[in-house]
């Protein structure tokens, strides 16, 4: 990970600048881009590693992962009643914020950095749990607590790398009206929530075509159940004390965020059939017996957040959030 200043590797347009480039620059799903450098079916170690350790700027991801929700909104109360252009634009923007959201999600908090990104996106987005009048009557349904526990566990950091809260002004400092009260402010530059469309409006076309651009579904379960395999068998040959076991471990490392990544696309892009919601099903299981297996709770609880955040995506059939309720086991 690097600092926004260090050249760490975007993974989505910045900000409505990004609207400008070409007509001909495809969006991409950003899982897919960082997966590029160890593409294919069968990566090396070595490629497994670099993978692993690439520089991914997260805060940039996290930023735009927010901003991209926040246009979704602002195109949704623009649109007209019937508008399935619209629609699509709402798709294809909240396709790319929840699959940014996994990525900072899923990848590893090696800095302060890292784990900033993550902390302001779990205050900031998702199911969250507000503050109530002492005379108010608390009730929450179990899956609003269950989606609130995922949250939580998705974007939790480990307690010795914490980021300390910000610096508080001394008697002589000035600029008080602006002081910051976060270390990192995720909403900072952005466009305010409601309001006209910001940028999308200008690139139609574009958000239309990614929202319709589904990876295949069958392929990513694939490479994800492969990638366990891979991590399990990397970790056992790194276990049993080779020269490069160091090595061995960063690839074990590699191949299992990638297969979590990989369960995570199948679970973002929308069902539209019977043959899509059967592969979603199958990540489930899939997944369930990877926490039985003891990977990390946090891991775990990414893939069933974004899960439930993609149950909203707009372009989703009518009915189908009733079949996107799916059996995770309670271990996260």
């Amino acid at each position: 990970m690097t600092r926004n200043n260090e050249g760490g590797r975007p993974l989505a347009p910045r900000t409505s600048k990004a609207i400008d480039e070409p007509a001909d620059s495809a969006l991409r799903d950003p899982i897919t881009v960082a997966m590029e450098i160890a593409a294919g079916d069968d990566p090396s170690v070595a490629e497994l590693v670099a993978f692993r350790r690439q520089p991914l700027d997260l805060k940039h991801a996290a930023r735009n992962a927010k901003n991209l929700h926040s246009e979704e909104f602002r195109v949704w109360l623009a649109r007209e009643s019937g508008d399935d252009i619209g629609e699509a634009v709402c798709g294809g923007l909240e396709i790319m914020s929840i699959s940014l959201i996994a990525l900072v999600a899923l990848w590893p908090a090696d800095d302060l950095d890292a784990a900033e990104a993550k902390l302001a996106l779990d205050q900031r987005t998702g199911v969250q749990l507000h503050k109530r009048e002492k005379d108010f009557e608390g009730s929450m349904e179990a899956q609003t607590a269950r989606r609130i526990r995922w949250r939580r566990g998705a974007f939790s950091v480990p307690a010795l790398i914490l980021p300390p809260a910000p610096v508080a002004p001394q008697s002589d400092d000035r600029g008080l009206a602006s002081w910051p009260l976060e270390r990192f402010d995720l909403v900072e530059h952005l466009p305010r929530r409601g309001g006209p469309p910001a940028f999308a409006h200008t690139q139609v076309v574009e958000w239309t075509r990614f929202a319709r651009s589904a990876p295949d579904l069958d392929g990513l379960l694939l490479r994800a159940a492969k990638m366990f395999e891979t991590c399990d068998r990397l970790l056992e040959l790194a276990g049993r004390g080779p020269g490069n076991a160091s090595e061995l471990l960063g690839a074990a490392e590699g191949a299992r965020l990638m297969g979590y990544l990989a369960a995570c696309q199948v679970m973002i892009w929308p069902v539209h059939n019977r043959d899509a919601l059967a592969t979603k099903k199958q990540v489930v299981a899939l997944i369930n017996r990877r926490g039985e297996a003891g990977d990390p709770p946090a891991m775990q609880s990414a893939v069933r957040h974004v899960t439930a955040e993609a149950a909203w995506i707009k372009t989703l059939p009518v009915g189908a959030r009733d079949r996107l309720q799916f059996d995770w086991n309670e271990l996260v």
